[in-house]
């Protein structure tokens, strides 16, 4: 068993990192919220002294995106509305987040086994209807993160399945 933990762990380190890196992004809005209080939008939150955590989340995010197929370009703009802020560049910065926010449909919708995320995607300008931009921003990126690491969980579980049959054999 311990051998086992050792090789998979050796195996699947970048997708051990993913999940991390998963969770973290998750989490981050709520502790925006919980230590600056609610703002408008998730961008706001780059003009208070949690800008670092902000950039970094985004960044991480970008950094899985950039490493699954058709998710290219969300990555590149989420870089790209991290780098504009709020306040030198407010519309170039509400333009690539909306692109943003819109290029994540393509990848969710030309997922084969995982497409209900799509749908739970679309639902997301009601949210905003109901309660503002930041929820519907974190909503998205509830739906974003538990599709990435629904895949993530799958891919490991095939692999752990695959190992464990040709161990048997």
């Amino acid at each position: 068993m311990n051998r086992w933990v050792i090789r998979f762990y050796k195996k699947y380190l970048d997708h051990c990192i993913k999940i991390i890196l998963i969770l973290i992004s998750v989490m981050y809005p709520f502790i925006l919220l919980s230590v600056e209080g609610e703002l408008k939008s998730l961008s706001q939150y780059w003009n208070t002294p949690l800008q670092p955590l902000f950039i970094v989340a985004n960044v991480m995010t970008a950094y899985i995106f950039l490493s699954i197929e058709n998710w290219k370009i969300p990555s590149f703009l989420l870089v790209l509305v991290t780098a504009f802020s709020t306040i030198l560049y407010p519309n170039t910065h509400n333009v690539l987040a909306v692109l943003f926010f819109i290029s994540c449909l393509y990848p969710l919708f030309k997922s084969k086994r995982l497409k209900f995320y799509g749908y739970l995607y679309l639902i997301s300008p009601i949210i905003g209807l109901l309660f503002g931009l930041l929820y519907l921003e974190i909503y998205n990126i509830i739906i974003l993160c538990s599709y990435h690491l629904h895949m993530l969980i799958h891919i490991l579980h095939t692999h752990y399945q695959k190992d464990k049959i040709e161990n048997n054999l």
